[in-house]
């Protein structure tokens, strides 16, 4: 068998080393205050297969490491990590086993985030699994999610609560240089120095890739015309937009008769080096954000209803149940589409917008800092699936689904 060491990891024990082979993991400890060649130890820790060329990282108290099958990649998580027992192995990915591909071949993490990121260098997408601790032993939250970055993946890597992704993007010319982007994302809940602000106070930032507020502009008084100069080269496959807001740039008074919210998608022109669009209108001065859009989804599952009894979740997949609604619940947001698939019929999407024309204040941004929808249905759960999805400049923040419907048990008893 292979023992070549081929990562080394600390642990919770005040000297000790984990060290991951191909097929067998070592903890180096030592029984004195100090570690030297005579008082050192190398015994086996658990014999687990392992990537020899992504190195495992740390997690807080914990540790996870790869291991990889012929079409996919498994995380696993090393806990417990002790000279006295064996540790306690939990694979992270068995509920997403087919989401990672076998490639992948970058994986960094944040302790303080609780994150676990991989990707493959050379493509666009990255894997994020994300936890939150309860306890010593259980997790209020652990899920998986995908994100498309805005170019080829380079690097990763975490910096406090910012994750930065190197990308690189070729614009689709002959001949021509590619852009190499450093794309920084904050990781917390909400941003407080957000550029959007709502009249209650809240702030947060668009949702928008390589977004910059207020670009340099010039304005052509014949044709009305004002044009903005953007500082990088077209992406392909991706939609550019100008955010246009109200005010003028440091103006604190806001609400002028000028003031605008529209979200303009421009035609990018000029050569490679001095991309630029033209929108109509005067806008210099103006308040305005101009960025790449993308779309966030979130998949539903199924709709059962369940019991929670000493910690164990059961779902009664057996009773025909019939849903009429669904309430979602949300934080600061803006428009959201909700697509619903029903077998045999073609997709039909309901777009909430966040507030009624007569219902905001004229000139401010349309978002609420907490809403609920209700999305109208009125299918068997067997032949739903719902999506959610953001296509705007302005976040969507999920807080919770419920659904209403009729539940029919057919008169069965089961043991």
């Amino acid at each position: 068998r292979d023992t070549s060491v081929t990562g080394v990891q600390t642990c919770a024990l005040p000297i000790c080393l984990v060290m991951y082979s191909t097929n067998e993991q070592f903890l180096l400890t030592t029984d004195s205050d100090v570690l030297s060649p005579t008082s050192a130890k190398v015994n086996s820790l658990s014999t687990y297969e392992c990537d020899p060329n992504l190195e495992a990282v740390s997690i807080g108290t914990n540790q996870t490491f790869v291991s990889k099958t012929p079409l996919y990649t498994r995380v696993f998580e090393l806990g417990e990590i002790t000279a006295d027992q064996p540790p306690v192995l939990t694979d992270i990915t068995n509920i997403v086993p087919e989401l990672i591909p076998e490639t992948a071949d970058s994986m960094i993490s944040s302790s303080v985030l609780s994150i676990v990121s991989l990707g493959q260098i050379g493509t666009n997408r990255v894997y994020q699994y994300r936890f939150l601790m309860k306890n010593r032993s259980e997790r209020a939250l652990s899920s998986w999610y995908q994100w498309d970055l805005l170019g080829q993946l380079q690097c990763q890597f975490f910096d406090g609560g910012t994750y930065y992704a190197v990308t690189r993007n070729n614009d689709g010319d002959n001949n021509t240089t590619d852009d190499f982007y450093v794309q920084a994302f904050d990781m917390s809940q909400a941003s407080e120095s957000g550029f959007l602000t709502l009249p209650t106070g809240e702030r947060t930032d668009v949702c928008l890739d390589l977004f910059t507020i207020n670009p340099h502009r010039t304005y052509n008084s014949t044709t009305d015309q004002t044009r903005i100069f953007l500082p990088y080269d077209t992406v392909p496959g991706r939609e550019f937009v100008v955010l246009l807001l109200g005010g003028f740039i440091g103006d604190t008074a806001t609400n002028t008769t000028e003031s605008l919210g529209s979200v303009l998608t421009p035609t990018i022109e000029g050569a490679q080096g001095a991309r630029r669009v033209d929108i109509n209108g005067d806008y210099r001065g103006r308040d305005l954000i101009i960025g790449y859009r993308y779309d966030m989804q979130v998949d539903l599952p199924k709709f059962y209803r369940f019991s929670a009894e000493q910690g164990q979740i059961s779902n009664d997949d057996v009773s025909s149940l019939v849903v009429h609604r669904i309430k979602v619940k949300t934080g600061l947001c803006g428009p959201i589409d909700y697509r619903i698939s029903i077998t045999g019929l073609e997709d039909w999407t309901n777009t909430v917008e966040v507030t009624r024309p007569n219902q905001y204040e004229l000139n401010n941004v349309n978002m609420q800092a907490s809403s609920t929808h209700v999305v109208p249905i009125y299918q068997r759960n067997e032949n739903l699936a719902i999506s959610i999805i953001g296509n705007t400049p302005f976040p969507v923040s999920l807080l919770g689904v419920d659904w209403e419907g009729k539940l029919n048990q057919r008169f069965y008893r089961r043991g």
